[in-house]
C-alpha cells in the first residue's frame, strides 16, 4: 500500500500534467500546503513527516507548524519526546462559518468542536494582493461563555463612550 507521500496528484486525478505544482512550493503555497496536510491527519503529524511529504527541510516544516500554532490554526503536544502537530477544531457544519469586514479589519466566526463540546473561533484577519487573506490572530471561546464576552465588550464600549464623554466636556 502506498503512503501518503508517495501518492501523488496525477495518482488521484489520473493523467499526466493535471496540477502544476510550482505555485504549491512557493512561500505562501507551502504554508496552506501544510496546513491541508495538517487538517487531514486529524491524528497528528510530525515536522518530519511534513517535511518528507512537502520536499521541504525539516526545519522549514517545524517553523510553518510553529506559525500555525501562533496562529491557534493548530496546537503540539509531546508525546515520547516527539511533537506532534494537530489541527485545531474542526468545522461543525460550512454555514456555520461567516466572515465580514469591518472598516479595514476582517473577522472570520466559526464554531468548531471543541475537546467539552462546541466553541466558537474568532479569527482577525487581513487580505493583501501579495498574500491574499491570512490569519493575524485567533480566540477561542466556549460556547457557554460567548454571551458573558459579548455583554464584557458592551460594558467595556460603554466604559469608553462614558470616558470620552467626560474628555470632551
Amino acid at each position: 500500500m502506498d503512503t501518503l507521500k508517495n501518492i501523488t496528484v496525477e495518482d488521484l486525478l489520473g493523467g499526466k500534467d493535471v496540477f502544476d505544482d510550482s505555485e504549491a512550493k512557493g512561500i505562501h503555497g507551502t504554508k496552506s500546503w501544510v496546513l491541508t496536510i495538517l487538517r487531514q491527519n486529524p491524528d497528528g503529524v510530525t515536522a518530519k513527516m511534513v517535511a518528507e511529504i512537502v520536499g521541504i527541510s525539516e526545519r522549514r516544516a517545524r517553523e510553518i507548524l510553529e506559525e500555525l500554532v501562533t496562529k491557534r490554526e493548530a496546537y503540539s503536544r509531546k508525546v515520547q519526546n516527539i511533537k506532534l502537530y494537530y489541527p485545531n477544531g474542526k468545522l461543525i457544519h460550512k454555514y456555520l462559518q461567516e466572515s465580514r469586514e469591518f472598516g479595514n479589519q476582517i473577522f472570520r466566526l466559526s464554531f468548531h468542536e471543541g475537546k467539552r463540546g462546541p466553541i466558537l473561533q474568532i479569527q482577525e484577519r487581513k487580505f493583501s494582493l501579495l498574500e491574499g487573506e491570512k490569519v493575524e490572530g485567533s480566540i477561542f471561546v466556549e460556547l457557554e461563555n460567548i454571551e458573558g464576552l459579548v455583554n464584557f465588550i458592551r460594558e467595556m464600549y460603554e466604559r469608553f463612550r462614558m470616558f470620552k464623554e467626560e474628555e470632551v466636556s
